[in-house]
């Protein structure tokens, strides 16, 4: 499901983005949503001055259950609200495959710069293997990384479509599309 068309490709998205447009001013659509946050017991989060912040309740979640941001202010120079929302998993999952990744990566490109200096004086390295064993685990770590996104596409349809119903309670809601 592309959320930003302007920025989809055919990997899809790691953190899928997409804003709404809505009559009524951020704090009565603040207020609204947030008492449909404690009407409804499928949805959990909090709020904070402009900001929602919105997840499955705990009961629900597992290790890929995502989380949505959303953001709503008044666009400057337009006579519409904007709703900005953010999907993603939650922080600690998301700086843990931040460091997978970053560490993955790091020994790749040592090891392999170890292993050119190495072969480039000896005409033979074992740390060569390393550019290799690392283009794999990459690999299968993005691999895990978007089964993990398959597996909360529920919750995190969930989450948007409570979004949507509780605003259109209150005002029409239309999608922007150049988000």
């Amino acid at each position: 499901m592309p959320f930003n068309r302007l920025n989809h490709s055919i990997l899809g998205e790691i953190r899928p983005r997409f804003s709404l447009k809505i009559g009524v001013d951020p704090e009565s659509a603040t207020d609204h949503v947030a008492k449909k946050l404690i009407q409804d017991m499928t949805v959990a989060g909090e709020r904070s001055d402009r900001y929602i912040f919105l997840r499955t309740p705990s009961w629900e979640q597992h290790y890929w259950s995502p989380e949505m941001t959303v953001r709503i202010e008044v666009e400057e120079f337009t006579d519409f609200t904007k709703v900005s929302c953010l999907v993603g998993p939650r922080q600690v999952v998301w700086a843990m495959w931040a460091f997978i990744y970053s560490a993955i990566a790091l020994v790749t490109v040592f090891g392999g710069i170890f292993g050119f200096v190495q072969y480039s004086q000896d005409g033979y390295s074992n740390w060569l293997y390393v550019i290799p064993i690392g283009i794999v685990m990459i690999a299968s770590a993005f691999i895990a990384a978007k089964f993990g996104q398959r597996k909360g596409r529920d919750q995190m349809l969930h989450l948007i479509s409570f979004l949507y119903h509780s605003l259109s309670e209150i005002t029409t809601v239309e999608r922007i599309e150049n988000a």
